[in-house]
């Protein structure tokens, strides 16, 4: 089988339509004669596609419609060839005409649509494409009607639209059976054989028998299958002997291979083909407890948001680069959250081994009238990402309860009532992922303690230190809700960039800050301004300064927390968030210029393989108490230590007679946590600051090994 010889496109690259796109903003008029061709589009400015809208400065500012038009040519056709235009992407909906004729809708921002222009193709070889695109903005955020998610808005993303045609545009040619959806899904994998599922959705010109072909590794396998004329759903198993197996990076290597389906006809000529690049691995995961292959992995993850407010503007370097700065604070996971992101993304976490927890794209309250097409999104985006091995799990709603930004965790009993987004709509999502793909597991919705009748799907949205409470009330709450803690999805604090020009925009009338203009920014201003009162500070660098250090502390100290409860109750966690794809006030750890906050260095820090922390940290002190914490070493490495050293100094500032040394030593277990032993001071009389210096050294696999870790407090500080 050659796969090219089945993609016999246009001569154009690929296929892709070549331009130049033209579009402007919508009125009655235009969208009337939107698919004549005696309109004339000569001064409507030209626009990148894909690509968003707002993207080109005469758009910046609509929300729609935006008409589109553009011209192309086509070969004769030969006979018993078909010929479609593939979208990729239209955000959101889309109306499509060729010639003045009308094809078809779309729907979906990141769902392919295959529109049939065979007929035209045959009876003329200059075209005009014309196509409307609609993606109105958000009304009542609690009963969104369009599945934008987190491209349009969401927690510390500044609101915008994301209208366009968001995909490329192609001429795809083939035989008589086009190939509509192919989903290729690894279902289970060990050194001895991996089992890949494959669907295709085809459409045959009439009733014929045809031959699905499979070639993967050196295997060339054939599914024969009667079709019925019109649209045909065809599903068959591969199983693949002795695969070399695919690992996160620090398990292992990252083998991928190309498997290439195609459909022949019953003379054996071929129809139609693609290829997927894919993984063999197998995912599991019990409580919140994961394992990749068998072996159990603790995940250090982040949220991401849209990579950039136009994800057509992601490329596979900056893609890398991102991926790479999440490799070097130490993370191991990735949350893209809310919405469906660039495929260089999934191609670079697949090549690395970084993990990905998908989101659907749904993020907050959505209207009743969404539940189809929520379910259908989610089929399409298993078809779409399915064979990505990186990809550990479905999430299918982020956030579905509003929430209270009052309170650092959800009220436990406000959510075991039901409701229609959290009862109806998401069973509805979570039953069509795990159709779609049994292989992964399913989180039904993020930021939902544990109610019935699945109290093992939650994972919390825990904000001590930013809602309410102090950074250290996460270890208690997590001990007396065990359940709450398998794995925290969100958590972290909200800091203002160190940006001159975002900074001139919200401080210019110091100390008065205009709350409409942080909103604006994607900060929750109430929050933020109740936590930092402006009056406090000097002037606007010193008050965003106190943001990023409360940032970088608070993030510190709760994944430290976390990781200590490695396993016993959590699985990992998912910090709020690495970036930031436009100008904002969000938990990002880098800047939307990717410059990086105090607080990614933090989390490198609590992040390393192996690290040495106390339990709890000195963050209250009270007068006249005695301080006691455990030292305890967590070690993620998958390799046993022979021997340990620990030194731990622990002392009120500037008084010798309060000072406790001690130091331990031992052997560290691969993948562990290990209780060291436990400092006590009698703080009596004293006053000031009180430190703790811990200090770790070992011999690992490649050299020595020195860790450290410090702590700062202060007696009477709460």
């Amino acid at each position: 089988m050659d796969p090219d010889s089945a993609h016999p496109d246009s001569a154009l690259p690929d296929g892709a339509l070549p331009g130049p796109w033209r579009a402007t903003a919508a009125d009655e008029a235009l969208r009337r004669d939107l698919p004549s061709e005696d309109l004339r589009d000569d001064g409507w400015p030209e626009v990148e596609v894909p690509g968003a809208w707002r993207s080109h400065p005469d758009l910046a500012d609509a929300d729609g419609p935006v008409l589109y038009r553009t011209r192309f040519t086509t070969a004769a056709l030969p006979a018993g060839r078909r010929l479609f235009l593939r979208f990729e992407g239209i955000a959101y909906q889309g109306d499509v005409w060729l010639d003045g004729s009308y094809l078809g809708p779309t729907e979906g921002s990141f769902v392919p649509h295959l529109l049939e222009v065979t007929e035209p193709a045959r009876t003329r070889s200059e075209h005009l494409l014309a196509v409307e695109v609609t993606c109105p903005p958000v009304g009542d955020p609690d009963a969104k009607r369009t599945l934008t998610g987190t491209t349009q808005s969401g927690r510390g993303i500044p609101a915008g639209n994301p209208g366009g045609i968001v995909g490329p545009v192609r001429l795809h040619e083939t035989g008589p059976v086009p190939i509509l959806h192919a989903r290729v899904v690894c279902t289970r994998a060990n050194e001895a054989v991996a089992t890949l599922a494959l669907r295709a959705v085809v459409h045959s010109d009439r009733p014929r028998a045809a031959v699905f072909h499979t070639r993967v590794l050196g295997i060339d396998h054939r599914h024969r299958q009667p079709l019925a004329g019109g649209e045909n759903r065809v599903e068959w198993t591969v199983r693949v002997p002795r695969p070399p197996l695919w690992w996160p990076a620090e398990l292992g290597d990252q083998p991928l291979h190309d498997v290439e389906v195609a459909v022949a006809t019953e003379d054996g000529l071929a129809s139609d083909a693609v290829v997927r690049r894919t993984g063999f691995r197998s995912v599991a995961m019990r409580h919140h407890v994961w394992s990749v292959n068998g072996e159990r992995l603790f995940l250090r993850g982040a949220v991401i948001p849209p990579l950039d407010a136009d994800l057509a503007r992601v490329t596979a370097g900056s893609a890398a680069s991102d991926l790479a700065a999440a490799r070097a604070a130490g993370l191991n996971l990735l949350r893209v959250v809310g919405h469906v992101s660039s495929p260089h993304l999934y191609d670079e976490a697949d090549r690395t081994g970084m993990l990905l927890w998908q989101d659907v794209p749904l993020t907050g309250g959505y209207h009743r009238g969404v539940r189809a097409q929520a379910a259908g999104q989610a089929r399409e985006m298993v078809d779409l990402l399915g064979h990505h091995p990186s990809i550990v799990v479905w999430c299918g709603h982020d956030a579905p309860d509003p929430v209270d930004r009052t309170r650092a965790a959800p009220r436990l009993l406000d959510q075991q009532q039901p409701t229609w987004n959290r009862t109806v709509l998401d069973r509805t999502v979570r039953r069509a992922l795990d159709q779609a793909d049994p292989s992964r597991p399913v989180v039904s919705h993020s930021g939902v303690l544990p109610n019935l009748p699945r109290l093992d799907d939650a994972d919390s949205h825990l904000w001590f230190g930013w809602y309410s409470g102090r950074r250290d009330d996460l270890a208690p709450y997590v001990d007396r809700l065990p359940r709450a803690g398998r794995f925290v999805s969100a958590f972290g604090s909200q800091s203002v960039p160190d940006d001159g020009d975002l900074l001139a925009a919200i401080g210019d009338d110091w100390p008065n800050v205009d709350p409409d203009r942080l909103a604006a920014l994607g900060a929750e201003a109430d929050v933020l301004l109740r936590r930092f009162p402006p009056g406090d500070r000097t002037d606007a660098a010193a008050w965003a300064e106190a943001t990023r250090r409360h940032q970088a502390q608070l993030l510190r100290i709760q994944v430290e927390a976390l990781r200590v409860r490695k396993y016993r109750p959590t699985g990992g966690f998912a910090l709020d968030r690495l970036l930031d794809g436009g100008p904002a006030v969000s938990g990002s750890l880098l800047d939307h210029r990717r410059h990086p906050k105090p607080a990614y260095e933090a989390v490198a820090a609590a992040c390393a393989p192996t690290i040495v922390v106390a339990d709890p940290p000195l963050e209250s002190i009270a007068p006249r108490s005695t301080v006691r914490t455990r030292v305890v070493v967590v070690h993620d490495g998958r390799f046993d230590v022979d021997a340990c050293r620990v030194d731990a100094v622990l002392a009120v500032d500037g008084q010798a007679a309060r000072t406790v040394r001690r130091s331990w030593g031992g052997p560290l277990a691969s993948d562990s946590v290990t209780h060291v032993g436990t400092l006590e001071l009698d703080l009596g009389e004293a006053t000031g600051g009180v430190s703790l210096d811990l200090r770790l050294a070992f011999d690992g696999p490649d050299g020595p090994v020195d860790a450290a870790n410090r702590y700062e407090g202060r007696i009477g500080v709460g």
